[in-house]
């Protein structure tokens, strides 16, 4: 890792106030806007519209999905991050955020209609049955259809999406080759060290624009090693490379500083959360 990179990452924990609000991630969607949704793989993709003022980080935690993930799927951010608003930026969408009927509970203002973009080939029954398990009655009810002829491009409207955004534990645990590695090289140490385990709270910059990498401040594991981090709440585990100390001013009870990429792959929506940790010595 760059020294530059080290320093800044640092400067901005220093910045930070331990006790920052426990605030939620201000909505970026409204009911008058849409998300476009296609089907990859076997794997849903929803294409958010980027407005003004919106970062890669708070479509992040929006969609709690990590900042490499992002990269990952779109590509072209890696060589310009710049986002411009009116284009779409592509996310994989968990089946539990999409709300496919409306319950007696659901309220339009705090829901965003998903359509999905019908691709050459696709017939209704397919998009019906395998892609949302819906029967293909309703799909034509709700898109006032008055036959089962579809022409690519069309879109169909196939449920909604909270405003609220992602929760964490609607997302399965999601690997990186960095994490794998860091994973690899612990699993290797640990045959001829000791294993230390602790608790605490973990703290991360949670407004921070820093797109690094799985990095920690611990205040005894040795410079350069892995930390393994848990989150509890949702089972997920990470594993970090030690990079330098807590530094003072955190109180007693943190237990570890997470990168923000890090952090995101824990599951994190507050700046600070419950971990179990475990180092080697």
């Amino acid at each position: 890792m760059r020294k530059t990179s080290l320093s800044f990452f640092i400067w901005l924990l220093i910045s930070w106030v331990v006790g920052a609000q426990n605030d939620q991630p201000t909505p970026l969607l409204g009911p008058k806007d849409s998300l476009l949704l296609s089907v990859e793989g076997g794997k849903k993709f929803i294409h958010h519209p980027i407005k003004a003022k919106q970062t890669l980080f708070s479509i992040s935690r929006y969609y709690q999905i990590g900042l490499e993930e992002l990269f990952d799927n779109n590509p072209s951010f890696r060589n310009d991050p710049t986002l411009k608003a009116g284009t779409r930026i592509k996310i994989p969408v968990p089946n539990k955020a999409i709300k496919r009927y409306k319950s007696s509970s659901f309220v339009a203002s705090k829901n965003t209609p998903i359509y999905y973009v019908v691709q050459p080939g696709d017939n209704l029954f397919q998009i019906s049955k395998r892609y949302f398990e819906m029967p293909v009655d309703s799909v034509l009810k709700r898109n006032k259809l008055k036959s089962n002829s579809l022409k690519p491009g069309q879109r169909l409207l196939m449920g909604w999406m909270g405003i609220e955004g992602i929760h964490a534990d609607w997302r399965s645990a999601q690997t990186s080759p960095e994490s794998e590695a860091l994973k690899g090289h612990y699993q290797e140490e640990k045959k001829n060290r000791k294993e230390i385990s602790g608790q605490g709270v973990c703290f991360w910059p949670k407004d921070s624009k820093e797109k690094g990498s799985l990095y920690a401040l611990h205040r005894e594991a040795s410079m350069g090693t892995i930390i393994q981090v848990n989150n509890p709440m949702n089972n997920r585990i990470v594993y970090a490379k030690v990079i330098g100390r807590i530094p003072s001013g955190y109180e007693r009870n943190v237990e570890v500083v997470l990168s923000p990429e890090a952090a995101l792959k824990l599951g994190a929506r507050d700046p600070r959360f419950f971990v179990k940790t475990k180092y080697l010595k």
